[in-house]
C-alpha cells in the first residue's frame, strides 16, 4: 500500500480545492496573482541514460550492444565471451555516468539495454554463464558503491514493449521477466527498495473506455512481479489521446495503488480535461512520503509532431509550490539543461 499523507495541508493562500462531480477528483485551482509568486522547487535534475560529456572522451565512454543474430551465428564459447565483454563495458559506462551525476549533483536514469539478451529467451543465457562473470559481478559492486557515496538517486524506465496489461500471456510474462530483472539490477547495485528508486513504466494499453477492466488486468499482473519490481513500480501518463492520462491513472488508483509519474509533454499533448497545475499536484500527491520524480521535455519548434522531443531546454517548468526531482528527456541530454 502506499502510505499517502492523509493530513497533508495544502496552503489556502496559494490553492484550493473543489471536486468535479463526474470525476470524483480534487481539481486545484491557482489565483494568476498566486502563480506570479510561485517558484520553481526542483530538488535535482536528472540524466537519462547517456552523459554526453562522457561520449566526448578519448577515447569515448559509451554503451555497446549485440543482436541475437550476430550472437548466435557465432561458437557459444566464442558468444559468451563477446556477450561478457558488451556487459562488462556497460557496466563501467553505467560506472562513469552514476560518478558523474554523483560529482554534479544530479540523479541518473539507468539505460535498459545494460544487459542485451539476457532476459532473451532464446539466447539461453545467464550472467553466471559469462566468462566474466566475477568482474561483472565486481562492477555492479563499484557501481554500488559509487552511488551510496554520492547518494545519487537512480531510476530505470524500461522498454514500451512491457504490457502488464495485455490478454496475451506470453506477453505478460515476457514484461515480468523484463521487470524483475531490471529491479533486481537496481538492487544489486544498491538502490533502495521503495520509491527513492523508482522502475518507471506506462500501462501501454489503450482502455478504450474500460478503464476499469484494464486497470485490474494490469493489478493482476502486478501481483506476480518480484518484491524488487513491485516496490518499485510507478506508472506514467501516456502522450496519445488513446493512453492514460493522469486523470485516468488517478481515477483507478483504487485499483492501481501506484504513484503517477507526471510528464509534462504527454500532459500537453494529452490533457484529459485536466490543467496542467491540476494534473501535477494530484501526481504529486499519489507519492504520499517520497520525493516525486518527473519528467520534462518540450516540443521539436515547428515540428508537426508535437510528441518528438526537442534537443535543448528553453526554460524550467512550472512547478505549483510542488517540490520534486525532474528528468530531463532532451536529446542533448545533460547538456540540455546546463545554462538553466
Amino acid at each position: 500500500m502506499i502510505i499517502r499523507p492523509q493530513d497533508k495541508k495544502l496552503s489556502t493562500a496559494s490553492i484550493f480545492t473543489s471536486y468535479v462531480e463526474t470525476q470524483k477528483f480534487p481539481i486545484c485551482q491557482y489565483s494568476a496573482v498566486n502563480a506570479a509568486r510561485m517558484t520553481t522547487m526542483i530538488r535535482n535534475k536528472g540524466v537519462c541514460c547517456i552523459v554526453l560529456a562522457l561520449e566526448e572522451n578519448n577515447p569515448p565512454v559509451k554503451f555497446k550492444t549485440i543482436t541475437y543474430k550476430s550472437f548466435s551465428a557465432l561458437p557459444r564459447e566464442a558468444a559468451l565471451e563477446k556477450l561478457g565483454g558488451v556487459i562488462e563495458n556497460n557496466l563501467k559506462v553505467t560506472w562513469e555516468a552514476v560518478e558523474y551525476c554523483g560529482q554534479v549533483g544530479h540523479n541518473y536514469r539507468l539505460s535498459s539495454d545494460v544487459f542485451p539478451l539476457i532476459t532473451y529467451k532464446a539466447a539461453a543465457v545467464n550472467i553466471e554463464d559469462l566468462p566474466n562473470a566475477a568482474r561483472i559481478c565486481a562492477w555492479m559492486q563499484g557501481i554500488k558503491d559509487t552511488r551510496k557515496r554520492y547518494g545519487v538517486r537512480i531510476s530505470c524506465h524500461p522498454d514500451q514493449f512491457n504490457v502488464l496489461a495485455s490478454d496475451n500471456a506470453e506477453a505478460v510474462a515476457r514484461s515480468i521477466t523484463e521487470l524483475n530483472f531490471q529491479a533486481w539490477f537496481m538492487t544489486q547495485i544498491g538502490c533502495p527498495l521503495n520509491y527513492d528508486a523508482p522502475l518507471n513504466i506506462h500501462i501501454n494499453r489503450s482502455h478504450k473506455g474500460e478503464l476499469e477492466r484494464v486497470a485490474k488486468l494490469f493489478n493482476d499482473s502486478f501481483k506476480l512481479l518480484s518484491d524488487d519490481a513491485r516496490l518499485r513500480l510507478v506508472l506514467e501518463n501516456d502522450d496519445k489521446q488513446a493512453g492514460w492520462s493522469v486523470m485516468e491513472l488517478y481515477r483507478m488508483q483504487h485499483i492501481l495503488n501506484t504513484p503517477i509519474t507526471f510528464d509534462y509533454l504527454h500532459h500537453k499533448c494529452h490533457p484529459g480535461n485536466m490543467p496542467e497545475d491540476s494534473a501535477l499536484v494530484l501526481a504529486s500527491l499519489t507519492w504520499g512520503a517520497y520525493v516525486p520524480l518527473f519528467h520534462y521535455s518540450e516540443s521539436i519548434p515547428g515540428d508537426k509532431n508535437p510528441r518528438k522531443h526537442a534537443d535543448y531546454a528553453t526554460k524550467l517548468p512550472e512547478t505549483y509550490n510542488k517540490t520534486f526531482d525532474l528528468d530531463f528527456e532532451f536529446k542533448m541530454k545533460e547538456k540540455s539543461f546546463e545554462n538553466l
